[in-house]
């Protein structure tokens, strides 16, 4: 009897960094492999990846990295995992060659093997078990699910899907192959839950045609369409509309214009090279068409670049229409404002789709309940999702037909156990959690650091500077304080003059400790109680808590002749320090 457990390492009460591992006997298959933008109180972080410590640990039971599609949420992690590990990836045509160029900016070499093309209905042996592609509809073309056939039932891993039985094209799902996948038995459907919580069905929210088909039909106006790289389906009825009104098109991203011209993409869209013109091109047109395509926040770099007038080639005037087709993935919202802001100071006009007018591409209420009715499964497993979208998509698997007590939710590091019998949740955990990358490294960054860059930004740093003679542990400079971020401070302050009498006194009695007792003296103590004392009078006086970096130089005092400059600000206070110069003298 198989022994089959799912393993929830990303993904699961949150939006993004999904990653699963369904576990076979001894075989390890990894399900997509994401990442997530930081929340807006993570500072100086590019993205989150998930923890893969698991893989790491089992890489040699590892059979492959499923990929259902090209988006970051499900794809942006794989160069990570390409980095530390050689395993197999499999997918589509078009999602090998996203992350192909991705591996490229990573600087991964001979990577290129590890990419294994697939295609729908495709069935794949791995000892036992047979892996069955399916094909699903979403936002990229031939999106995938798979199904893993085992000794006792089939386990469904549904990917991102709509139901939509008028899709004909290449973004199309082939239900009658989805029926004969059930009639084999399946014994769990894990389905993506993240949009559950919105009632009926998908379709046709998803489609921006209705929107955009107006302004594409405007007479001497150029038009720039903002989307995700991701937004293939909505890339394809841009280029519709293009067509329709003889329209010719640019791209402004390096990614964009390699999907473009994959086969999957040109050969459906019937694209010719007089369809496509340069960028420079349509600065010179009076109705092209300007795609511009990056990942999260990427995209809006490149719009607040044209924005501020930045760029060497686009500049937006009063002859553009600048739309915002995609609405703001989680993590950026608050980009999205800002850029429209930005985009709101150019002469340009400026029209932004929201998630009200268009739905994302993943299955919503009525969805699930559909899919969860033609798989007919036994146990129903959400993921991909928050909690409170857990909640309806149990109750739109229950609607289908499957059993409450056959319904679990697991969250991330927990193991989900199944049999023929049974459905329930190991006592065994597996370390997951956030790591983060912010361009120079992956993990680099702990909770000490975040915590650091929140301070900073909130209540500023204080840098302390002195100089002492390493003979006697005498004061030989002026004491140097410099403030970032803290107060407002001008000359006639006094708080200056307060730290610096604070500091000479710490230093002071370590001197004389050291005359006492020289193997008792501890620079680095002095260092602690400067920065306490700087901190508590600095609370005191403003209420803030800015970082304190306390630097004291030793050096060989023996020849030392200090530069005194008569204007000194604090030459009052620093008088004792000139009488000991002169002492030595």
């Amino acid at each position: 009897m198989a022994n089959i457990r799912f393993i929830a390492i990303g993904g699961q009460d949150e939006r993004g960094k999904n990653l699963f591992a369904l576990e076979i006997e001894k075989d390890l298959f990894i399900l997509d492999a994401g990442i997530k933008y930081p929340e807006k109180g993570i500072l100086g972080v590019d993205v989150v990846i998930p923890n893969l410590e698991f893989l790491k640990e089992n890489k040699k039971r590892i059979k492959g990295v499923f990929v259902t599609n090209p988006a970051s949420y499900n794809a942006g992690a794989i160069s990570y995992i390409l980095k530390e590990m050689d395993v197999p990836i499999y997918c589509n045509e078009l999602t090998s060659l996203v992350l192909q160029i991705k591996n490229q900016k990573f600087r991964l070499k001979n990577k290129d093997q590890n990419f294994h093309i697939i295609n729908d209905k495709e069935v794949l042996t791995f000892g036992t078990t047979k892996v069955e592609i399916f094909r699903t509809t979403s936002a990229s073309p031939q999106s995938f699910g798979y199904a893993f056939h085992t000794e006792i039932g089939v386990i469904v891993y549904a990917g991102d899907y709509i139901i939509d039985g008028q899709e004909q094209s290449y973004f199309s799902t082939d239900f009658s192959h989805l029926n004969k996948i059930a009639e084999k038995g399946v014994l769990a459907l894990i389905s993506d839950s993240e949009f559950a919580s919105r009632m009926g069905y998908t379709v046709p929210n998803h489609k921006i045609e209705g929107y955009i088909s107006a302004p594409f039909k405007e007479k001497k106006t150029r038009i720039a369409v903002g989307i995700f790289e991701e937004d293939i389906f909505k890339l394809g009825e841009i280029i519709f509309q293009a067509k329709e009104n003889g329209r010719k098109i640019a791209v402004y991203g390096t990614t964009m214009t390699s999907i473009l011209s994959s086969n999957m993409i040109h050969e459906n869209l019937k694209l010719t090279k007089e369809d496509i013109f340069s960028v420079a091109d349509y600065m010179q047109s009076e109705n092209g068409v300007l795609i511009i395509a990056g990942t999260g926040d990427v995209l809006y770099s490149k719009l607040a670049k044209i924005a501020n007038g930045n760029d060497e080639v686009i500049e937006f005037n009063e002859k553009d229409l600048i739309i915002i087709a995609t609405p703001p993935a989680p993590g950026v919202e608050k980009r999205h404002a800002q850029i429209l802001d930005e985009l709101a100071r150019t002469d340009a006009r400026v029209m932004a789709l929201s998630d009200k007018n268009i739905w994302a591409m993943h299955a919503s209420y009525e969805d699930i309940k559909v899919m969860a009715s033609i798989m007919k499964p036994k146990y129903f497993v959400p993921v991909k999702a928050l909690f409170k979208d857990f909640l309806k998509a149990e109750q739109a698997a229950i609607d289908a037909g499957v059993q409450p007590e056959n319904i679990l939710t697991i969250d991330n590091g927990q193991i989900l156990v199944l049999s023929k019998k049974t459905l329930a949740i190991s006592e065994q955990t597996i370390k997951e959690g956030d790591v983060y990358v912010d361009g120079i490294g992956v993990g680099d960054i702990g909770s000490v650091v975040l915590n650091e860059r929140k301070q900073l930004a909130t209540d500023g740093v204080i840098i302390v500077g002195a100089t002492i003679d390493s003979r006697n542990k005498e004061l030989v400079s002026l004491i140097d304080t410099q403030m970032r971020g803290v107060i407002y401070i001008n000359e006639e302050n006094p708080i200056f003059k307060i730290l610096q009498k604070q500091i000479e006194e710490i230093i002071i009695k370590g001197q004389n400790l050291f005359k006492e007792s020289p193997q008792a003296y501890d620079l680095n103590q002095i260092k602690k109680d400067i920065i306490s004392k700087v901190r508590s009078s600095i609370k005191q006086e403003s209420g803030k808590q800015p970082i304190v970096l306390s630097i004291i130089n030793e050096i060989d005092g023996k020849d030392f002749v200090p530069n005194i400059r008569s204007n000194w600000n604090n030459r009052n206070q620093n008088m004792k320090n000139k009488n000991n110069f002169n002492r030595k003298k």
